[in-house]
């Protein structure tokens, strides 16, 4: 390995504290995000409340997705970039502003027709399923009124993205990354509030409120380079960003083609397949959002400039930082989480409206989730290479395979297995795009990263395979004592506690005893972000 291979100290840390701070934020909106849950779990269950309202919301995040999500990572970050100099902010503004406008006139008049369209829309959405005959005409009209009640989100969040994105591209993380945490808070603050009075519609309240919010805080982060609204919409940079988009947009309606089949499906499979899936799912996102949301937004402005200056090196540092980043963590999160999967589901979920049948259901769905969970969080980053790039069709193609293999795995499956089945299903697209990923990238640049990652990777698995034996014989040690089912809240607090503390001890000795230098950089850099939100706290007035 030559010098020139590794990466400069100073570039490591950068993207070290970059997801730091992002992971922050993460943290915070994860953390909220699954309070988010266990407040829907407490109140209302797995049952049909909570089948209507995960319909619902899957409309609204498809339709975002499909309008502009997508187009944060792929489009908007890699050209926002090129015009972040000092000398080119006006540039800037008035790109952005273009941007603004045309997302008001397009994404507001698509969400004015899927407003008139609700019925058929939800009907498309669980015709497959049995429709009224799986659940009843009273949960298919919850789902229609709380279709329209949560389409104007879409509107506010795609602002919103347009607003991240600048700020990503100005390498300023702070307010992307929590102000997720915020439009999360929001949520849990409207059901715990509005619950009992508006039922299931409050979780609705909420979501418009924070995504209200989501966009006003990005908005602070830009006042010395706020938008300036036009109509330019011939702008190089804008036609480069569609451009860029339309693979994207042709790869999540394949996407979203799988998902509605999924959520068909999961509707009259078995009563609780859909909150329970919608619960795991909650708990997978959270490692992912730790794990490879943060580092792959770390590295995505470095990328893209790399690739523009056409230092090939530098790019290919910078993905063996991010790859090895992402190991690190992914490792011990998934592994650890799968062994204490039920004391965890147990205490996150296991109260109120949900009974202990459903608990189970949550369990299973966690566990045949996790092996996709590992696959994507590394996807995520090869993901990001393209699209630093500027190459968003072969993500693209690899994604239409991967949902055939979606398709073949879980209507192979759900007749035997039933909810099960599409998890599995889910979790192999996830396993052979990552494969795909790898293997097309590998073709493409002769490497991925550098030499270093491959044993990083062995390093982390290693250790993190004692870390997930140590935490399994605590677990099974506590739960013979008590299991959870049988226990009050504190007992469950300790089953979960103790073989976490314990696992995580073994597995930060393990990478420190076998040399591994990511851990150190981001351990640095978490305890510098905390110190310094600790500052800031300290400062306030009380």
């Amino acid at each position: 390995m030559s010098a020139a291979d590794l990466a400069p100290p100073s570039e490591r840390a950068q993207i070290a504290r970059a997801a730091g701070i992002i992971m922050v934020g993460v943290i915070l909106s994860r953390v909220l995000g699954l309070a988010r849950e266990q407040v829907t779990a407490l109140l209302f269950g797995t049952g049909d409340a909570v089948a209507a309202f995960t319909i619902a919301d899957n409309v609204h995040t498809m339709l975002f997705d499909l309008v502009i999500s997508g187009m944060m990572q792929a489009a908007l970050v890699p050209v926002l970039s090129a015009y972040a100099a000092p000398a080119q902010r006006e540039e800037l503004r008035r790109i952005v502003g273009a941007l603004l406008m045309l997302a008001l006139l397009v994404v507001g008049g698509v969400v004015l027709v899927m407003e008139l369209l609700a019925p058929w829309v939800v009907a498309g959405m669980t015709a497959l399923g049995g429709g009224e005959q799986a659940r009843g005409p009273e949960t298919v009209e919850l789902t229609i009124r709380l279709v329209r009640l949560i389409l104007p989100a879409v509107l506010l969040l795609a602002l919103s993205t347009i607003l991240m994105s600048t700020l990503y591209a100005l390498e300023r993380f702070t307010q992307p990354s929590l102000s997720l945490a915020v439009r999360n808070a929001a949520i849990v603050a409207a059901a715990l509030a509005l619950g009992r009075s508006l039922g299931i519609a409050s979780l609705v309240i909420g979501i418009l409120a924070g995504a209200g919010l989501l966009a006003l805080i990005q908005l602070s982060g830009l006042r010395d380079v706020l938008p300036r609204l036009n109509f330019g919409f011939g702008h190089p940079a804008i036609r480069r960003v569609l451009l860029l988009y339309l693979p994207i947009f042709l790869g999540l309606f394949a996407n979203t083609v799988a998902l509605v089949i999924d959520r068909n499906l999961a509707w009259g499979v078995d009563e609780h397949a859909l909150g329970a899936m919608r619960y795991a799912t909650a708990l997978n996102q959270m490692i992912l959002g730790l794990v490879a949301a943060a580092t792959s937004l770390a590295a995505l402005p470095t990328l893209s400039r790399h690739f523009a200056d056409g230092n090939e090196n530098a790019y290919q540092r910078t993905l063996a930082t991010g790859l090895k980043l992402v190991t690190v963590m992914v490792v011990p999160a998934t592994l650890g989480l799968a062994a204490i999967g039920w004391p965890a589901v147990a205490l996150l979920f296991y109260h109120g409206a949900t009974d202990l049948e459903g608990a189970r259901a949550i369990w299973i769905a966690l566990l045949g989730y996790l092996p996709g969970t590992f696959f994507a969080a590394f996807d995520q980053v090869l993901i990001f290479a393209y699209y630093a790039r500027q190459n968003t069709r072969t993500p693209v193609l690899v994604g239409v395979f991967s949902v055939v293999v979606y398709f073949v795995v879980a209507l192979s499956l759900v007749r035997p297995l039933g909810m099960l089945g599409l998890v599995l299903g889910n979790s192999a697209q996830f396993i052979v795009h990552a494969l795909v990923m790898w293997l097309l990238l590998r073709r493409a640049l002769g490497r991925v990263g550098d030499s270093t990652v491959g044993p990083t990777l062995r390093s982390a698995l290693l250790a993190g395979g004692a870390m997930a034996l140590i935490v399994l014989l605590i677990t099974q040690g506590l739960v013979g004592i008590r299991p959870p089912e049988e226990a009050g809240l504190s007992w469950r607090l300790l089953q979960v506690a103790i073989p976490v503390a314990g696992g995580a001890a073994v597995y930060w000795a393990g990478l420190r005893l076998l040399g591994v230098e990511e851990a150190r950089l981001l351990w640095q850099a978490a305890r510098a972000r905390a110190a310094l939100l600790l500052a800031v706290a300290g400062r306030q007035p009380r």
